[in-house]
This record gives C-alpha cells, structure tokens and sequence, in this order.
C-alpha cells in the first residue's frame, strides 16, 4: 500500500523536457508506466501474490547535465537615480516658471526666476557707494602720503598725524565694506535665478508664478518651486534575509520584471550592500542599479528582482519536484530498467524548479 501511495503521488508531479546531455542510466521517476509488481526499491525479496497488480501511471524526467544558479527572488520599488526640489537660497516672489512636470531639461537650464526688482535696486546702490568708496579711499591715502611728508620734516604734531592715519584705515575699511555690499547683491541677483544642476526630467511643479517661496520651508518639508529627477539610470532599493546576506555583494547581475512591460527583460547589478541588518525587520537593504537609457523604468513602479547569486557550470541536475523530503533527509526514486530504485542525495543550487545534485 505504502508503494502505490507513493506511486500515485508521483503521478502528480509534473514532467521535465530537455535537450541537454543525458547521464543515460539515470531517469528520475516522473512519467510513463509503470507497474506497481516491479518496484523493488526495499531491496529484499517481498511477499509473492497471486493477483496481477494494477499498472499505475507516473512521470519521469532524465538527468541532465546543464548550467544552473543560485538565484535570489527579491521585489522592490523603483526609484530616480537622483532627485533633488530646486528652490532659491534666498526668500522672494515667484516671478517665472519657465518648464512643467515631464519636460526634459538640461544641466545649467534656467527653470524659474524669483522677483528681482528689489535686488537690482541694491545692486546699483551698492555699485554707487563702491565709486563714493574708492574715492574716499583715494583722498584718505593723498593726505596721509602728505601727512608722512610733513611728519618727516617735524611739521606736524604725532597727534595730527595719528588723526590721518585713522581717517585712511577708516577710508580702506568703508571700501570692503563697500565691496562686500556689491559682492552680495550680485549674489542674490545671481541666486534668484534657478538652473538645474543636472541633466533630468520635471517631476512635479510645486508653486505658481506670484506665490513666495523661503529656504526655511524646505527644512519642514516643503517642496521646491519644481522637483528634478534623473532617470537616465534607476535605482531599486530591496530587502534580503539574513539568510541569504552571505551570498549578495556589490557587481552580482540582477534581472528585473515590471507589470508595465510584461515581454520585457531589464538587467542591472547590485550597486551597494548595507552593511547592517535593519533592527525592526532583521534585513538587509540592498541597491540595485539599471540603465534606464529609454526611461521605460518609472519611479513608483513595483519591480520583480532575480539576483543571480552563484553560478555553476555542467551541474547535475533534476526537476525539483522530483525531490523527496523526510526526516532532514533528501531522497529521489530512480528507474533502472523496470525498477525503480530509492537513492539518498546531496543537493546544491536551486534555480525555480530545477536543482542540482552534488551527491547521490
């Protein structure tokens, strides 16, 4: 009875086509007819019976010979390669937005301006009092070079030339002063102007023309006038076990699958491997990089990830569903001829649903 519960379960397994190099002797039980009066896997002689056994159907598949890898099925979610909200270093008004969310845009295009009326009116002020600066400095410097003269003849007293001195180093001083004021207008005009700082595309526009924008907004949480993203490449962000941490390092190649393209295949590699466990989920965050040169691959997707881990070539190998699981022990039932042997094995990699067989 044990024998042709067995026999039946096979029967369920489902079968394994390949045009790889069979080991010729060796086919694992999956498929064709067998009758249950010629399994003679307990090795000794077994109680004879009159009555003619019923053949019960059941599958096999052929060892092969065939490359396989230790692949790791991971998900995760697609993000930009980098994102950053472009914003002023400076407070003021919105006075143009000059691109929307999708546009493509290149490094150092200009993307908004603020209001700078004000700041041009500075500008001009500072310029003048740099001219008033210079020529305070230049009378400063003609009286002290003729104080020095007089002092040297005994013309003057020390307290007369001391006056002097002080009025040029105030002179010399009030022109920094001066040129500094002139330096940060320039500044503020220069930053009221918002380039983008890399090649990308327009995520998201996040303030009309007329609305205020502070510096200080962005450190509560606030978005840019417009948000830039790269996605010229992408980065998937996933979660390996502790388990498998041991076999994920930086360089490993990694196919990926999104519901978006269905017939389509994208590679990438693992770019970084943290170091650390997370403490809450007892996993390990992992970043995968993917060229993205026809920006099929959109931030938000939901991405389906095999890394490979390990690869091995001219591996044993069999359908894992062939494999026999009791007491912490690996089993498979093998056909010679008409009988079928049970035969305990060593398995390696798994790859979907075939593994190999390292000993047995």
């Amino acid at each position: 009875m044990e024998k042709r519960n067995l026999m039946s379960r096979f029967a369920k397994i489902k079968g394994a086509v390949s045009t790889f190099r069979v080991d010729a002797f060796l086919v694992i039980l999956l498929a064709g007819v067998l009758a249950v009066s010629s399994v003679s896997s307990c090795g000794g002689k077994g109680k004879s019976s009159s009555k003619k056994r019923r053949a019960v159907p059941v599958k096999a598949a052929k060892v092969v010979r065939r490359d396989i890898s230790r692949v790791l099925e991971l998900t995760g979610n697609i993000d930009p390669w980098q994102q950053v909200e472009v914003t002023p270093n400076i407070s003021g008004k919105v006075a143009k937005i000059y691109v929307d969310a999708g546009d493509t845009v290149k490094q150092g295009e200009i993307l908004a301006k603020l209001d700078t009326e004000a700041t041009e009116l500075q500008l001009e002020q500072a310029e003048a009092g740099l001219a008033i600066a210079k020529s305070n400095l230049k009378d400063a410097e003609l009286n002290w070079k003729r104080m020095q003269n007089l002092k040297a003849k005994g013309s003057v007293s020390e307290q007369q030339y001391e006056k002097v001195q002080l009025a040029y180093n105030a002179a010399s001083a009030q022109l920094k002063q001066a040129q500094a004021a002139l330096d940060l207008a320039r500044y503020q005009l220069d930053v009221s102007i918002m380039k983008a700082p890399f090649a990308g595309v327009i995520a998201s526009r996040n303030l009309n023309e007329g609305e205020m924008i502070n510096p200080m907004m962005m450190m509560q949480g606030s978005k840019g006038v417009v948000t830039l993203m790269d996605i010229s490449k992408i980065k998937i962000k996933a979660s390996v076990s502790d388990r498998d941490e041991k076999f994920i390092r930086a360089g490993l190649p990694v196919y990926i699958r999104v519901d978006a393209h269905p017939d389509s295949l994208f590679r990438g590699r693992v770019y970084t491997v943290s170091p650390a466990a997370n403490l809450m989920t007892r996993t390990f965050e992992i970043e995968i990089e993917v060229a993205n040169p026809e920006q099929l691959l959109k931030p938000g997707m939901f991405a389906r990830l095999e890394v490979i881990a390990e690869k091995k070539e001219g591996a044993t190998v069999i359908p894992f569903d062939a494999l026999i699981e009791k007491g912490g022990n690996r089993y498979v039932y093998v056909v010679d001829g008409s009988i079928v042997h049970k035969r305990a094995v060593a398995t390696g990699l798994r790859e979907r649903d075939l593994i190999e067989i390292v000993k047995g």
